[in-house]
């Protein structure tokens, strides 16, 4: 159950004589980025692009249990908070292939590389009191790759400023390698037996996307 934890906060969770420099927002329903990149020829556009999430969980436990300690129930609280943070730098490039009027269309590539982080606090549940190097271990575990690949057009109001949409498929690549040590009582010698074990998780994912693009040029274009 506590491995689950992990794999929903990541899966959250769950591209001229002269050129001219870029920037871009994207407004999304998951995730906004923006991009900087450089024009070159009319043409090509290689770019730098960001994204960036962060969430933050609270979970309180409170009720009665026994305590052995003063021979009594008593009343308590467990709490929990998770943190956690994924960056997605990603390097693209856009390359337009038709220019009608004010109107340009273009392919776009990506690749990216999210960068996770997290860490988890538990309050005075004796049972989890090594959950939050387990957790922090498990982060580490996670290993994602992602890219893009869509097909767009520009729409051109004057020289420094257009509005594009974009069509295209996205690509994530999820692993998880994590390995850690086990007891278990072995009848047959009435004794603990400590053994390894390990667990390997993969997920390949490609579904479409749309997004609304809002660009800026700040040289004039030829």
């Amino acid at each position: 159950m506590k491995k689950l934890i992990l794999f929903f906060t990541v899966l959250f969770i769950a591209g001229q004589s002269f050129g001219q420099f870029s920037f871009g927002v994207s407004p999304g329903i998951n995730l906004n980025s923006t991009y900087f990149g450089y024009k070159i020829n009319s043409k090509i556009v290689p770019y730098i692009g960001l994204q960036f999430f962060n969430a933050n969980f609270n979970l309180t436990e409170t009720g009665e249990h026994y305590d052995w300690d003063v021979n009594s129930v008593v009343n308590y609280t467990y709490e929990t908070d998770l943190s956690a943070k994924i960056f997605i730098p990603n390097l693209g490039v856009k390359y337009f292939v038709l220019q009608q009027n004010k109107l340009q269309a273009y392919f776009s590539l990506n690749i990216s590389k999210p960068i996770i982080t997290g860490k988890i606090e538990v309050g005075d549940d004796p049972n989890d009191n090594d959950f939050e190097d387990e957790f922090a271990d498990q982060v580490k575990a996670v290993s994602i790759w992602g890219g893009e690949l869509g097909f767009g057009c520009e729409y051109f109001f004057d020289d420094n400023f257009s509005i594009g949409g974009e069509f295209g498929i996205r690509h994530l690549n999820f692993k998880y390698d994590y390995t850690y040590e086990h007891s278990f009582w072995n009848p047959d010698t009435g004794l603990d037996q400590n053994t390894e074990i390990e667990d390997n998780a993969k997920l390949n994912s490609s579904p479409t996307f749309t997004k609304i693009t809002l660009n800026y040029y700040f040289q004039k274009r030829e």
